[in-house]
């Protein structure tokens, strides 16, 4: 193997490749589904890494035929079948630690392939491709990922790699269930360096989820269900598809409408806690086991069921792959999301079950109820009060290793005050009996007796990372705030207002360091807004602040409130003198969720969007503070983010389109007054882009912002299009505008490159066709100066639009 790397490292590469190929090329062996090697699996190990250091740029088209010939004789590829994607789940990391030939070569062809795009990554793109195997698709996607990630961002070849980027992760086959990770890989790595490459991932993802919710019908019709059933199960199967990619795509790098999904989905599903982890696979053994399937477990009688369960033990010693009570918990869940009632008409459940036992039966019946499917009323309701109001000490021995058996019944109470959030939530999908609800009331307020799970959060919940908005999500005591919303959203002339609402003000008054209630009550702003406004109005300086200064906790509340609720005029004028004392602090404002945005730059969007729509002036508060206190680059930011908004908008009406116009005129003459300011016109491109505005208005502002904000360019790679049809209605403007934008720009980089591609050959025809002479000779000196600097297909791309 010495010898290999020394003929590389020699120059004698011809050699090498043949000795290479000696000792690493697998062939078939005795066992048909086993390729044999020349050494043992250590070794090859060992030897592969060190040939992948010694070879060349071109090792990849040396490798990749070893493992496309691995996977054929191992029978995972075959001219009409793929299962090559089960060698591996995620592609930067195997899922075990042994010595493997198969994952050797999965790692080097990673490894080569990584160099090979940093040299060439369309040819390496189109290698990996063209071995028509999933793991090879998987593999591009990573190492396209990788590539762009080691290469710096002023870096001329980073345009190719967002480009192929752009076509890989907007390809249909890269939906495919097992490309998830990696593809998460690649659209992180290209959201680090130019999120706008994913705008229109929202679209593309929904396709996605419909496509994968139309073969799931087809799968359950083949299955013979019922209509009415299969439509709730591709409902379901459809979300948490969606939910798994975008949790692996990850919140900062989604657009803001794909993060505001994934939050919905958060809130139903839960936060998955590693996105990016593989799932575990069992090799010989992995993961809880249950001695029961869930075919065996609704086959059973309720009573028979609730005796198994009762009587059933862990004599494990440990090793093997044994069954657990938290296996047969999870079994249990799965039954009852489907048949809540599968253990209807048997009492005293909390005395003779385990609390792993207890908490798998509540998180089905809350996992049912999120589906609309009915449990047994009475049953529900004397479960969740048992759990409650037992003492935290289970009175059945642990049994089996670590997270085989709940310990205590804490686990079991947080899944209980669970349940109750979902059922007190309004306008859920299923309808809770009249009688029902008052019990569910007086035990979600019942709840706050419980001082372990004040101490418990408080104690532990600032060690996570988590920000408070997801921290509300996970933690009992805070689930129980926002369950107290719930209830009072259900309006003022319920029995239990008064006293939900007397709670909710008892616990907001703790000291919550960690922010996580403020974070509930920004969420539930709305709705607490339009079930008793004089009250929220009295109370709203203690909650979000006011104009005189902002708690952290209070800071919380406001962010959470304008991240988690689209523009309305109510909330605006709610918040309006908080948003005004948030502006004026010194130090940065805590964001209560954190998304991509800066919190200013949301309530710069909020102001923007008051303004707007008629509701605030810019010489009003909070308007009058953002635009004389914010940093001018977020208060570009915000004005581009609502010009990006309109992007995405069917239509706007005119009086807003206008009014914005108008705001936009104001802030240019503000920059004339005050040149340093000029960031605040940085984001401009986007009124070009929206396609809301008229040529007549946006071409004269374009010139004037380049002008003054020369950082204009630097996103005008997006505009070619816009301003190759501006150039039939004005060719002079179009003309003197493209000038502008290609001014001192890198001939390699991406400016340069979208507008060479969309802009110039059309704006260039359309001045040479103008009739005017002075226009022609203007644009045929500029093809011609274009054309000395590289350019040497122009004129005959120019000469295709004339």
């Amino acid at each position: 193997m010495a010898v290999v790397a020394n003929l590389f490292q020699g120059g004698q590469t011809e050699v090498g490749k043949w000795l290479a190929g000696v000792i690493f090329k697998p062939t078939r062996g005795k066992d048909r589904l086993k390729p044999a090697t020349t050494i043992e699996d250590y070794w090859y190990e060992l030897g592969l890494s060190k040939l992948v250091a010694a070879i060349g740029n071109d090792g990849l088209a040396v490798v990749l035929p070893w493992l496309i010939g691995y996977e054929r004789m191992a029978g995972k590829l075959k001219k009409d079948y793929d299962n090559t994607h089960f060698s591996r789940e995620s592609i930067r990391k195997r899922s075990h630690d042994h010595e493997d030939v198969e994952q050797a070569l999965i790692e080097a062809v990673r490894d080569l392939a990584i160099r090979a795009m940093l040299v060439d990554a369309a040819g390496a793109t189109g290698t990996l491709l063209q071995t028509n195997m999933l793991l090879g698709r998987k593999l591009a996607l990573f190492s396209l990922g990788e590539a762009i990630r080691q290469t710096d961002g002023a870096d001329p070849h980073m345009i190719e790699l967002l480009d192929l980027a752009r076509t890989l992760l907007f390809d249909e086959l890269s939906l495919h269930y097992s490309c998830r990770i990696d593809y998460a890989e690649l659209a992180r790595a290209v959201a680090n360096v130019s999120p706008r490459v994913l705008d229109d991932l929202p679209g593309f993802i929904e396709r996605g989820c419909l496509a994968e919710s139309d073969r799931r019908r087809e799968q359950l019709r083949g299955d013979g269900e019922e209509s009415a059933d299969i439509d709730e199960q591709v409902q379901e199967y459809g979300n948490l598809w969606k939910h798994s990619w975008l949790s692996a795509i990850g919140r900062e790098a989604l657009p803001a409408q794909l993060q505001a999904t994934l939050a919905d989905l958060d809130r139903s599903y839960g936060v998955i806690d590693a996105p990016l982890e593989p799932a575990p696979i069992v090799w010989s053994w992995s993961g809880p086991n249950s001695p029961l399937r869930q075919d065996d477990m609704a086959a059973m009688s309720a009573t028979e069921l609730i005796n198994h369960l009762e009587s059933w033990h862990d004599a494990g010693d440990g090793w093997g792959p044994e069954p657990s009570h938290e296996g047969q918990g999870r079994e249990l869940t799965a039954l009852l999301t489907g048949s809540p009632k599968a253990v209807a008409g048997v009492g005293n459940l909390v005395d003779r079950l385990r609390p792993t036992y207890l908490r798998a039966i509540v998180s089905g019946w809350r996992d049912a109820a999120k589906a609309g499917i009915e449990p047994d009323w009475t049953q529900l309701i004397e479960v969740i009060g048992g759990i409650l109001e037992h003492d935290d000490q289970s009175p059945f021995p642990p049994e089996g290793g670590h997270g085989d058996d709940d310990p205590d019944f804490r686990s079991a109470k947080r899944a209980a005050v669970g349940l109750l959030e979902q059922l007190a939530k309004p306008q859920s999908k299923l309808v809770i009996p009249e009688g029902v609800m008052p019990q569910v009331a007086e035990l979600i307020i019942g709840s706050f007796s419980d001082e372990i799970a004040w101490d418990g959060y408080i104690a532990s919940a600032g060690s996570t990372g988590m920000d408070a908005f997801t921290t509300s999500l996970n933690w009992q005591w805070p689930m129980g705030i926002r369950g107290l919303t719930y209830l009072m959203a259900h309006g003022t002339d319920t029995i239990w207002y008064q006293s939900a609402r007397s709670t909710l003000m008892r616990e907001l008054s703790r000291d919550d360091i960690h922010g996580a209630s403020s974070a509930a009550v920004g969420e539930g702003v709305g709705r607490l807004l339009m079930t008793d406004p004089e009250w929220l109005e009295t109370n709203a300086s203690d909650f979000f602040g006011s104009e005189v200064g902002l708690s952290t906790q209070q800071q919380i509340a406001l962010t959470t409130a304008i991240t988690t609720h689209h523009y309305n005029v109510s909330i605006f004028k709610l918040l309006s003198s908080s948003m005004t004392g948030a502006i004026r602090l010194e130090q940065p404002v805590v964001a209560g969720w954190r998304t991509q945005f800066d919190p200013l730059q949301r309530i710069g969007d909020w102001v923007i969007n008051a303004i707007i729509r008629g509701h605030n002036t810019i010489e009003e508060s909070p308007a009058r503070e953002f635009f004389s206190v914010v940093p001018p680059k977020v208060r570009g930011d915000a004005i581009g983010h609502v010009g990006w908004a309109f992007t995405h908008a069917q239509a706007v009406d005119d009086p807003i389109r206008n009014r914005l116009a108008e705001l936009w005129d104001s802030r240019v003459a503000h920059v004339q007054d005050k040149p340093d300011d000029r960031e605040e016109l940085a984001e401009f491109c986007w009124f070009v882009k929206c396609h809301k505005f008229a040529v007549e208005w946006w071409l004269p502002r374009l010139k004037q912002a380049i002008e003054l904000c020369p950082d204009v360019r630097s996103e005008s790679h997006m505009i070619g299009k816009e301003i190759a049809f501006a150039a039939d209605l004005d060719p002079h403007a179009a003309l003197e505008v493209l000038k502008m934008l290609l001014e001192g720009q890198d001939e390699s980089g991406l400016v340069t490159f979208e507008l060479m591609q969309d802009a110039v050959p059309t704006v260039i025809a359309r001045a040479i066709a103008s009739g005017d002479e002075s226009l022609k000779q203007d644009a045929m000196d500029y093809m011609n100066e274009l054309g000395e600097k590289g350019h040497f297909s122009l004129e005959a791309e120019v000469a295709k639009f004339l």
